[in-house]
């Protein structure tokens, strides 16, 4: 299984998804942040899809396991973020990856934060790909009420992902990868 990056979504896309689909998340710098909202990409299906990765809150801890979320734990098994399936976006298969996240002009803090991430992501890639499914067949083929309630329509949004990249824009790429050196 492949190494799993870090990556953010192009803002006039989401912008766009975002006319259809009232669950897509926004990008933090949009609503005055100035850290990117980041995401780890996985193939479902026959789409590659956004999973959009949300900063640690102290009432997450009173979710109840389901597939459309995982935590991200530390070394000593503190949560530091949500990976959250419910809000997953597809991005068409053809985009050409470009600008890069300069990862060495984050602040340290920030660095060692993104670092922990990955290395807890990427030693439960199995998990997270068995759980991002789950949530795409729950959502798409069994029709799971209480998740439809929380998630994107992911088949409507894959029918929107492909006008976007035919109707909107030619030379559109999607996403960036963020480097972790």
């Amino acid at each position: 299984m492949e190494e799993l990056l870090f990556y953010v979504v192009d803002r006039k896309y989401i912008q766009y998804l975002s006319e259809f689909e009232k669950h897509i998340s926004y990008n933090k710098d949009d609503i005055g942040h100035s850290r990117p909202y980041l995401g780890i990409v996985l193939k479902i299906e026959d789409y590659e899809y956004f999973v959009p990765l949300y900063s640690y809150k102290e009432h997450y801890k009173r979710y109840k396991n389901n597939p459309s979320f995982f935590f991200v734990k530390d070394r000593k098994d503190r949560p530091l973020a949500i990976i959250k399936f419910s809000a997953m976006i597809p991005v068409p298969k053809t985009i050409n990856v470009t600008e890069l996240l300069r990862y060495e002009e984050q602040d340290k803090k920030y660095k060692d934060l993104i670092s922990a991430e990955y290395r807890y992501i990427n030693s439960n890639k199995s998990e997270i790909y068995k759980r991002a499914n789950k949530m795409y067949v729950a959502v798409t083929q069994y029709k799971n009420s209480f998740l439809r309630t929380i998630a994107c329509n992911f088949k409507l949004l894959e029918e929107k992902s492909i006008e976007y990249k035919e109707n909107h824009d030619k030379n559109w790429t999607g996403y960036c990868k963020i480097c972790n050196n």
